[in-house]
């Protein structure tokens, strides 16, 4: 459908957890596919870190330190988490480092943010929740400053949620912005700032 979203203003500050919040089909989804390069913007303008930006794709996006969490995770279930962040990071050109330090890194940048998951674990092995852990540790490693999560709590338990909200606080306690898309009031009211 057509979607007309003029005048959003996100005054993005470090350590904040911003909330877009509207009903189903409002067009949330959309503007942020916008900022992350998937969609092209029929008009308006993009600011960040105060100046214009034109971002085309999501490669440009992430590199800018701009990453978001779908609600369809897109990783290689037959793959292990360390063998699905790698490949999500520039920070190697041969595809693999060497396994051992691989895992290293990601289980010291997951644990650094409460979000234990085993870097040799396949990924179809895994559960919801841990998956999306791994969503957010592949932004993470990439060097994401401003993260964006799609309805986080929809695949989530009530104790899943929690647990996952209280790591975006850690998150935003870190430096890192955070925007959080609900249809969710009393969720948001509960956990954005």
């Amino acid at each position: 459908g057509n979607h007309a979203l003029t005048n959003v203003h996100f005054n993005m500050n470090e350590g904040e957890i911003h909330a877009l919040l509207g009903e189903n089909g409002a067009g949330k989804s959309t503007l942020m596919n916008v900022l992350t390069g998937i969609y092209k913007p029929d008009g308006g303008e993009i600011y960040y870190k105060g100046e214009k930006v034109d971002i085309r794709t999501p490669k440009q996006a992430v590199n800018m330190g701009i990453g978001m969490v779908h609600q369809h995770f897109r990783l290689i279930p037959t793959l292990t988490v360390a063998e699905n962040v790698s490949l999500y990071s520039e920070k190697n050109r041969t595809f693999f480092l060497k396994s051992k330090d691989m895992e290293k890194e990601i289980g010291e940048c997951s644990k650094k943010f409460n979000l234990e998951v085993d870097p040799k674990a396949l990924v179809w092995q895994l559960s919801v929740g841990e998956q999306q852990r791994v969503e957010i540790v592949k932004l993470l490693y990439r060097g994401a400053e401003i993260l964006i999560l799609d309805e986080p709590s929809a695949v989530l338990t009530p104790q899943e949620a929690r647990e996952m909200f209280k790591t975006l606080r850690k998150m935003a306690d870190d430096g890192k912005a955070v925007i959080v898309i609900s249809h969710k009031m009393a969720e948001v009211m509960e956990n954005a700032n």
